[in-house]
């Protein structure tokens, strides 16, 4: 079988490296690789595209989450599977998959995996796997110096986001649903149960219920972020005097003060504020490993 293989060279640490050693395993376990290197923004989503027109079955990613998003937004609704092949700082949807992160276990499971159906968010024109960030985390991703996340990985977001928190006065947004109204300082739309890793403020998010799980932060003090986010960490709902919580099909998030408020999704800012939230249920077909006890 032949196996488009669609890599980010920037993807760290050693994309490259990491795609290179993917292609010659894949192809070892008969799924001759194609390697298709990204070569700028866009570029993922116009490959995995034209793939899809193709008619290719499978596409195999060798990247992080924002790599992985770009594909997924040209292989959404087509039929075609997306195969993930772990190379980027925190590989969350490789997690919520159960895709192992040593790249030659991925690669077997890349030719050889069982194929499972999940739900996508669509925020505006734009797919997403995981989740939807609007306002504190989506400022982070837009402050984070790129050289820090290189040195220090995962923890760059942590050092900024205390920075942003302490440099910035957050606006209050409001967050509407068909039934539920609710404002707050800081609003996550989840399509997954792990947001920057195997944690979250939403534990009992599905990829496969039909439905959003939303979280609004009501207070915008350091203790109250801090408190949100110890609560994430260990996987636990946030208190409901913390965050207001509710599950829809779709949300509608502005801001009253009219304020130019960042929207990410997976990772990646995507644009500015008011924005649709909605979930396409069984919108994309991904290779899957079985679930770890």
């Amino acid at each position: 079988m032949k196996l488009p293989l669609i890599y980010n060279p920037t993807a760290g640490p050693g994309g490259e490296r990491k795609a290179r050693r993917a292609a010659k395993k894949l192809t070892a376990l008969g799924c001759a690789a194609e390697m298709l290197p990204t070569t700028g923004v866009g570029s993922a989503t116009s490959i995995a595209r034209r793939l899809a027109a193709a008619g290719a079955p499978r596409v195999a990613v060798a990247g992080g989450d924002g790599t992985i998003n770009e594909v997924i937004n040209g292989l959404a609704l087509s039929g075609t599977e997306l195969a993930i092949i772990p190379a980027g700082t925190a590989n969350v949807l490789a997690m919520e998959m159960n895709v192992p992160l040593k790249v030659s276990e991925a690669c077997r499971l890349a030719c050889e995996g069982a194929s499972a159906t999940i739900d996508l968010g669509l925020a505006g024109r734009r797919y997403f796997a995981l989740m939807a960030g609007i306002g504190f985390d989506a400022l982070v991703i837009k402050n984070v110096i790129p050289a820090l996340k290189k040195s220090i990985r995962r923890a760059a977001f942590p050092v900024t986001g205390l920075v942003t928190l302490i440099q910035n006065d957050l606006p209050l947004l409001l967050a509407t649903g068909p039934d539920h109204d609710s404002r707050g300082y800081f609003i996550v739309v989840a399509n997954s149960r792990y947001y920057g890793g195997k944690f979250g403020p939403v534990p009992e998010a599905s990829i496969t219920d039909g439905l959003l799980d939303v979280c609004v932060l009501k207070g915008k003090k350091l203790q109250e972020m801090l408190n949100f986010w110890a609560a994430a960490l260990r996987r636990n709902h946030v208190d409901a005097s913390l965050a207001d919580y509710f599950r829809t099909n779709e949300v509608a998030i502005s801001c009253p003060g009219g304020d130019q408020v960042p929207v990410q999704t997976d990772g990646e800012v995507i644009g500015e504020l008011p924005v649709k939230v909605s979930v396409v249920p069984a919108a994309l077909r991904v290779c899957a490993g079985r679930e770890q006890t």
